[in-house]
């Protein structure tokens, strides 16, 4: 079987054709989902921000579970599974429970 150079040329391109436009459809999205991506980041930053600051020295484990008892309520709000009285008690209560650390740790 003989393949000359204009039929390798022509795979080739066609490959480089298929990669190129199978990356351009991978990368894109809309504008709504460029936004909820862009909006979860900002969360992110200003999340890791907050610890960041939080980060001390004293009460690792207790700066530790704030930090637990933070993700545990981000699951529960984004929790649809669950129902919404359960749901709505569960936030209310892990709300008091971080307002009562946060304020112990300010006072250290």
């Amino acid at each position: 079987m003989l393949i000359n150079k204009q039929t390798i040329t022509s795979i080739l391109a066609a490959t480089l054709a298929l990669g190129a436009f199978g990356s351009l459809t991978a990368t894109a999205e809309g504008p709504q989902a460029r936004a909820i991506r862009e909006r979860e980041e900002k969360r992110q930053e200003k999340q890791q921000a907050q610890e960041r600051k939080e980060d001390k020295k004293d009460h690792p484990e207790v700066w530790a579970a704030i930090r637990a008892i933070r993700t545990a309520r981000n699951d529960i709000e984004k929790s649809q599974h669950e129902k919404a009285k359960s749901k709505d008690s569960a936030l209310k209560s892990i709300d008091t429970a971080l307002t009562e650390l946060e304020a112990l740790m300010a006072k250290d």
